[in-house]
């Protein structure tokens, strides 16, 4: 789970990095600093996910925790 969370976290940037090109100064720290406190959140609550179901059924705590990152990939800066 660490090493996808890792990889995640790189694509997040990225995709941030690029949308932010356009912009200088404050406007892009803003920007970006959003971005990362919504990777923080996303990040936080698939693993929360993933802890709580961990215990009753592991397959299904690693499967919503991915689906959870993916939709909140999908709807990052839409």
């Amino acid at each position: 789970m660490g090493t996808a969370s890792v990889i995640f976290s790189v694509f997040w940037i990225l995709r941030s990095w690029e949308q932010a090109k356009p912009l200088c100064g404050p406007t892009k720290v803003n920007y970006l600093t959003q971005d990362l406190a919504a990777l923080l959140a996303t990040l936080v609550f698939s693993y929360a996910l993933y802890q709580f179901w961990k215990h009753r059924c592991e397959t299904l705590g690693l499967v919503l925790g991915l689906a959870t990152a993916v939709a909140a990939m999908m709807a990052h800066r839409l």
